[in-house]
């Protein structure tokens, strides 16, 4: 069997969607579903300059018609809170005493051991649970719970 032109689109086609796994934004989709024309092209007969022309045509539509479709479902989740404002609103468990006049100690939250200011003068001992109301520099601004 003779190895055609639109293999060559097809497997570039192919090749481009697999790559739009590691790079967010389905731009390289856009270019496959350009391929994808040219392919069609290649098949119905065409010569390279209307492949070429197909390839620009169907990448063109793609990008400006499906790729903000794809962009507006697929990142409209909620953003993800990361490093230091993922620590907010967690609860923590006091390790070291806090003094009342300092107001410092040390607090486990989020599975590490932190430097801690309370933001009232009450005495914390270890043990006593906390939650996190800010982060300043890498120190915890806590809160104690009643229990």
């Amino acid at each position: 069997m003779d190895f055609f032109q639109w293999h060559w689109w097809a497997g570039v086609a192919i090749i481009l969607f697999i790559l739009e796994i590691f790079v967010p934004g389905f731009f390289l989709v856009c270019l496959g579903i350009g391929c994808v024309g040219a392919s069609i092209a290649a098949v119905l007969g065409f010569g390279v300059g209307v492949q070429l022309v197909g390839f620009s045509t169907f990448a063109l539509i793609a990008f400006f018609t499906i790729r903000p479709i794809l962009m507006k479902r697929m990142w409209n989740g909620p953003d993800v809170k990361t490093n230091m404002d993922a620590l907010v609103g967690q609860r923590g468990k006091v390790t070291q005493d806090f003094e009342p006049g300092l107001r410092l100690g040390r607090v486990s939250a989020a599975g590490d051991d932190w430097r801690a200011e309370c933001v009232s003068d009450r005495v914390l001992r270890v043990g006593d649970l906390v939650e996190v109301v800010r982060v300043e520099s890498n120190t915890l601004i806590v809160k104690p719970l009643d229990a």
